[in-house]
């Protein structure tokens, strides 16, 4: 059964005197919000359990106590199922937005492997560390020091926050990285199919050559793992918020090795459009991951 016609159903079968209602969105795919959701579907489903055994119990008994009790056992599981439903509706919006945006584009699948990679980073991380990274945003981190070789993008001082340590997220950082999909050459990204190899290289007006073909995140997986609430996700959120539509394109692969970690807004000596072009792509990305974070939190136990 979809999670459309599931969710209906569960929604008429409430407790003795108690029917909820829930506007769901429009699907924009209902077997792959299905999977993008299964948490709070799972959790909804529970309850939908325990709703089933509760009105299977006697409704009338002279006994006051068993009364009570059951009333607010009622009660309880009324409050529990428009919480868990409120959580399905929201992540089934939240996935729809994107999916919406990006039409031709979908959410790639995880595998076990990568989300155990990703949760044993997260593991790493306290309380406090999630929190202290609350005071940074990708635009600041863009221009912070993160290794040899691989300098911030510009000398701007003024935004290179004193009293951050990049290793708090490294192991984060890392394991997605580690973890990056593999996209058939024939997945439309940003709405386009990867460049030609042999095509001039929209990036540069020296008439370079596409030689290669890359899978880019735009805003960077070290700019990624500090946005605001990013760390309060749950590893397999953070897996698909990463490579979410909202965050991939196809790159050459002589633009993409000039990023060096950073944005393709700032790859220097290529053609000022194009860069321009990159800066609003990376801007509409930043607004839709962050909506996308904001919603995915939302709709997590706990």
């Amino acid at each position: 059964m979809s999670v459309w016609r599931w969710a209906r159903c569960l929604l008429v079968a409430g407790l003795a005197g108690s029917l909820l209602t829930v506007t769901l969105p429009a699907p924009a795919n209902a077997d792959d919000l299905e999977e993008l959701c299964a948490g709070p579907i799972a959790e909804a489903k529970r309850i939908a359990g325990l709703i089933k055994a509760h009105n299977a119990k006697p409704r009338v008994s002279s006994n006051r106590a068993y009364v009570s009790a059951y009333n607010a056992e009622a009660r309880s599981l009324n409050a529990q199922q428009a919480q868990a439903l409120s959580r399905v509706r929201q992540c089934v919006s939240a996935f729809s937005k994107v999916v919406r945006g990006h039409p031709l584009s979908s959410f790639p699948k995880p595998t076990p492997g990568q989300i155990s990679k990703v949760s044993s980073a997260v593991q790493k991380l306290t309380d406090a560390d999630k929190r202290a990274m609350g005071n940074f945003g990708p635009k600041t981190y863009d221009f912070l020091d993160y290794g040899p070789g691989k300098k911030g993008m510009t000398t701007r001082v003024d935004r290179n926050p004193p009293r951050y340590r990049q290793p708090i997220v490294n192991p984060v950082y890392k394991a997605l990285d580690e973890t990056r999909p593999t996209v058939p050459r024939t997945s439309y990204l940003q709405g386009k199919l990867p460049p030609r190899i042999g095509a001039p290289d929209d990036a540069y007006t020296n008439g370079r050559r596409v030689t290669g073909v890359a899978f880019d995140h735009i805003v960077p997986l070290r700019r990624l793992v500090t946005m605001r609430d990013f760390l309060k996700l749950t590893p397999e959120n953070m897996w698909l918020v990463a490579n979410s539509p909202s965050n991939t394109q196809w790159l050459s692969k002589t633009a993409n090795g000039s990023k060096l970690s950073g944005s393709s807004a700032f790859i220097s000596g290529a053609d000022p459009r194009w860069l321009a072009e990159q800066a609003k792509i990376r801007e509409r990305a930043e607004s839709e991951i962050q909506d996308l974070i904001n919603a995915l939190v939302k709709t997590q136990k706990g």
